[in-house]
């Protein structure tokens, strides 16, 4: 394998490094929000999770945003490497993605302004989207 192969795939596990601590993130203020609510895993409802402070819910809804969009990257990294198209632009263009892809998290589990998150989101799909043209313009050529 290539070292730009090389460089796609480890964006594929930097975005599984995010996942992974994005769920930790979650757990961990979901269980201080419920100590501080007085519920227990036991006793919460989706009504009571509704109720827990921005701080606990944000994490959670990144999280439910990384199972979205980021698969589609996962795929695409991968037929990008098998077809044997990984180059400096398009291991740059991963890069830019998981990057953009932090930053989106840390935004929204953090301020939650859904103007720049908005702005966050639609710069990782462009990204998302030029790995795809460009793959497929090679495809074509």
């Amino acid at each position: 394998m290539t070292e730009a192969g090389k460089g796609m795939l480890a964006a594929i596990l930097a975005m599984g490094v995010l996942h992974f601590t994005m769920m930790m993130w979650l757990y961990m203020s979901r269980m201080r929000a419920f100590k501080q609510a007085g519920v227990t895993p036991d006793t919460a409802t989706y009504s009571t999770m509704r109720k827990l402070p921005d701080w606990a819910l944000n994490p959670a809804a990144n999280y439910n945003n990384l199972t979205e969009a980021p698969p589609l990257f996962y795929a695409v990294v991968i037929v990008i490497v098998l077809l044997g198209q990984a180059d400096p632009i398009n291991v740059a263009l991963a890069w830019l993605y998981v990057g953009i892809r932090v930053a989106h998290s840390l935004w929204q589990s953090l301020v939650n302004r859904i103007s720049i998150r908005m702005t966050l989101f639609a710069a990782s799909w462009f990204v998302l989207g030029a790995l795809i043209v460009r793959s497929g313009w090679q495809m074509a050529s």
